[in-house]
């Protein structure tokens, strides 16, 4: 059994979890194909792209049984030659990313209702600002949570920390849960009583452009939006038209559609918005989290069982 891995990974640890893998590291992609003809696995441990595509990639591997991808997000690998070859697909979802993600969306939250933008970007000593003054808590707010998956779950279990009330939206509401799960078809419901609304969910048809002009007419203009997703999940220019008219009170993004976002984009100067470089699934520990997942899952597809963070290629994650 043969594994190719792209990028940095413990070669050690993974011999030894799995004595009899023949185990292969490359640093580009050029290497990447030429060793790709026979082999069983591919690891992508790092977070760039195969630029020369991956149908490309699966055509030069036709003994390929799995792939794993190190991101949450497997959008740019879902195409028709993936579905049709049967190739098992996993990434980073869940557990190995959704702590950093949930972290991150409260560090959003927290950067617009606690007023830091202006003090941090005027190191100007002053406690009377207009963003003190309208600093307000997150206890006894509501949060919707557009996805109830990994990072769905790790916002909720925050969430009820901050002492705030939680309404889930998930494709298949569990009427057992700890917390109130909607299905999608009411969405808009929890728009209207949401005081912070946040996305983790993947570019998926469903998903894109879900947060439209009439999305933000339904939320409250005292509402706040947070996006640790996908950035097509969100109009663009309906989200800019809504924090321009006040239609909702700000906006936390870490993803957004384009990116990079132009230098010369309106959102860049609005006050009312926080913008990081889609960066919330960065940390020390994930890449740790991230190779501990990989070594098991080589240990349970050596022994033919069942792989951990598949992603069902049909719907997109």
């Amino acid at each position: 059994m043969k594994a190719v891995v792209v990028g940095p990974f413990d070669m050690k640890r993974a011999s030894e979890a799995v004595p009899r893998l023949n185990l292969i590291q490359v640093h580009n992609e050029t290497d990447l194909f030429e060793k790709s003809h026979d082999t069983d696995i591919i690891l992508q441990m790092n977070l760039g792209w195969i630029r020369n595509g991956f149908p490309a990639l699966l055509k030069a591997s036709p003994k390929l049984k799995w792939f794993h991808c190190s991101s949450a997000g497997v959008d740019p690998l879902i195409c028709q030659e993936l579905i049709d070859s049967g190739v098992s697909l996993t990434c980073s979802k869940g557990l190995t990313i959704g702590p950093l993600l949930a972290e991150h969306a409260f560090a959003l939250m927290l950067s617009l209702t606690r007023g830091l933008v202006e003090p941090i970007s005027t190191k100007h000593w002053n406690s009377q600002s207009i963003s003190a003054q309208g600093a307000y808590e997150l206890g006894g707010k509501t949060i919707g949570l557009v996805g109830f998956g990994g990072t769905g779950k790790e916002l909720a279990i925050r969430a009820q920390s901050f002492g705030m009330t939680v309404i889930a939206i998930r494709r298949s509401p569990d009427l057992k849960s700890n917390f109130t799960e909607w299905g999608p078809d009411r969405l808009f419901d929890m728009l209207e009583v949401a005081d912070f609304v946040v996305i983790s969910v993947p570019d998926t048809p469903e998903t894109r452009h879900m947060f439209n002009s009439e999305a933000f007419l339904k939320m409250k203009d005292t509402a706040i939006l947070i996006n640790v997703g996908r950035g097509k999940t969100v109009e663009t220019n309906a989200l800019l038209k809504a924090l321009s008219e006040k239609q909702i009170f700000g906006a936390g993004l870490d993803v957004i559609d384009p990116e990079p976002l132009p230098e010369s984009h309106p959102m860049w100067e609005m006050d009312n918005v926080v913008i990081t470089p889609h960066i919330a699934g960065n940390s020390r520990e994930r890449a740790q989290r991230n190779e501990t997942v990989v070594i098991e899952n080589l240990k349970r597809f050596y022994n033919g069982l069942p792989l951990q963070n598949t992603v069902d290629v049909n719907l997109g994650y």
